[in-house]
């Protein structure tokens, strides 16, 4: 016997239609931190003002103002001068051509992004300050007294690269706004993490190889290497002083 109460049919008007999929929300395309666009940008305006504004010899003078000269640093030639006091910092604000800068900024915007969203703005832009500082004090400490001078963003770019091994390499691919993922490793740790001894190894191979010149790829330009290590081993030691508790 039927219940006439008991409808086991649903009523047209009772049934759930199924509801459309919301599609996954893909990352967004322009993934650079502020800090790291606003450093990139100097570098260009810097770039573009040497090569279309000023005239050779203002070139020059600002080289001399601005790169870092090993040889101002002997006691012959130290004046306590605001070029003696920046230059081991707006060095890296010059170089070479277009390709030493792209490369640079490729880099930069890799490995200098995550940090930047993992330890924000100020701090971002202090540790390209100390980065830069102490990969020019590498190559005096190497080259004290020599007259060629450097320049480039490569030795604060490596100290990026220094500070992405303390986290093993795991940046946030699905989130890039996030940065690096994980906490940060000791040392130790980090050396075990899969893929950070390879990678610090060919980086490290690659510019000795470089600025050596074995092969002469480079002509009479030479790269200081010794800088970029000196980055690196900064950036790797002291990126702790800049994590921010999670």
């Amino acid at each position: 016997m039927t219940d006439p109460a008991r409808n086991d049919t649903p009523d047209a008007s009772d049934t759930e239609l199924p509801r459309p999929q919301e599609p996954a929300a893909s990352p967004p395309v322009f993934n650079l931190h502020g800090s790291i666009v606003m450093l990139s940008l100097i570098c260009v305006a810097v770039h573009l003002l040497r090569t279309q504004v000023l005239s050779p010899r203002l070139d020059t003078e600002l080289l001399v103002a601005t790169a870092f000269f090993p040889l101002r640093y002997t006691p012959d030639m130290f004046v306590l001068d605001l070029p003696t006091l920046f230059s081991p910092v707006t060095y890296a604000f010059l170089h070479a051509d277009w390709v030493h800068l792209g490369v640079n900024l490729v880099w930069l915007g890799v490995f200098g992004s995550p940090l930047a969203y993992r330890i924000g703005w100020w701090r971002s832009l202090v540790f390209w300050v100390v980065t830069a500082a102490l990969a020019a004090a590498t190559h005096l400490a190497v080259y004290y007294g020599d007259p060629v001078p450097v320049i480039g963003a490569s030795g604060a770019v490596s100290g990026f690269m220094g500070a992405a091994a303390r986290f093993g390499l795991r940046a946030n691919r699905r989130v890039p706004r996030r940065g690096f993922d994980g906490p940060l490793l000791s040392i130790v740790q980090s050396l075990r993490a899969r893929g950070v001894l390879p990678f610090l190894g060919i980086w490290i191979v690659m510019n000795v190889v470089v600025g050596l010149n074995l092969f002469s790829a480079m002509g009479e330009d030479g790269v200081a290497w010794e800088a970029h290590i000196g980055g690196l081993v900064a950036g790797f030691l002291l990126v702790p002083l800049f994590v921010r508790r999670q």
